[in-house]
């Protein structure tokens, strides 16, 4: 008879400590049944403790992480380098909150007054006249006049491919890497172009780097048949992002066309 009694009283423990199971109190010993994890501040009333997320350093160590598509949508994290929590929404990580810091306000270069992007070419400048000209020029320089689209200071390119100067190839200028961790909402990166009697092999190229990875290349001027044209390049960098930078390449020969750069920005969205 005291082993039934004994087993019973074993059953009954067992199922209450089923039903406790249902909701997990931390600092407290009445976790309030709506939830699957109560935790509370404090179990004194005076001295009183907060709730640290996991942490990541930065994107790179976050790419470490796989979540599933559609089973872990809501993962939370905090991100350091940004200062932002963030949420798994099935495709993305997404910022939820940022801590509010200094905000990031944006670089230029437009060879004026905004030159705070900086940037190397990996060709020298150079000015032979009409015969040719790679480097900082503006409309009254021959003919760039006809890139009317174009104010004040511009990259100008005419004949790269100049007797003893220039390159038969791609020139590169490469812009300075930027940390725009602090542009919660993401940044655009854009900049303007013209060009006047394009022809075959008259080129021109982007590359986008983004967090030390550089985006698939595209090409934006494509010369046909002394082709004129003119346009603004907008590139949409994604929040979250801790650094952008952006090449530029282009290929040119003949004096008798030209094509110029201006306005190249970071702007915050």
């Amino acid at each position: 008879m005291v082993y039934k009694v004994f087993g019973f009283l074993l059953v009954l423990i067992f199922f209450h400590n089923s039903s406790l199971l249902a909701q997990v109190g931390i600092g407290t010993t009445n976790p309030s049944t709506a939830t699957a994890l109560d935790i509370s501040s404090t179990t004194d009333g005076i001295n009183y403790k907060g709730l640290l997320p996991p942490r990541v350093p930065n994107s790179s160590a976050r790419a470490t992480i796989t979540p599933n598509s559609s089973t872990d949508v809501g993962m939370v994290l905090f991100l350091e380098s940004n200062g932002c929590y963030q949420i798994w929404n099935g495709l993305t990580w997404e910022n939820i909150h940022c801590i509010n810091t200094i905000a990031f306000t944006g670089v230029a270069q437009n060879f004026d007054l905004a030159t705070t992007w900086g940037y190397t070419s990996d060709v020298a400048y150079f000015d032979n006249g009409v015969d040719g000209f790679y480097g900082i020029t503006d409309a009254s320089n021959s003919i760039f006049s006809n890139l009317s689209t174009l104010t004040n200071n511009f990259l100008g390119i005419r004949d790269l491919d100049d007797e003893g100067n220039g390159t038969t190839g791609l020139a590169t200028i490469t812009f300075a890497t930027i940390d725009i961790s602090a542009a919660i909402a993401g940044t655009t990166v854009a900049f303007e172009y013209a060009t006047y009697r394009m022809d075959n092999g008259d080129d021109a190229f982007y590359t986008i780097i983004i967090d030390g990875i550089p985006q698939a290349t595209q090409q934006f001027i494509n010369g046909n048949a002394n082709s004129t044209n003119s346009g603004t390049i907008s590139l949409p960098i994604p929040p979250g992002s801790v650094s952008v930078s952006l090449q530029l390449q282009f290929e040119q020969n003949g004096e008798d066309d030209v094509f110029g750069f201006d306005n190249f920005r970071i702007i915050p969205n």
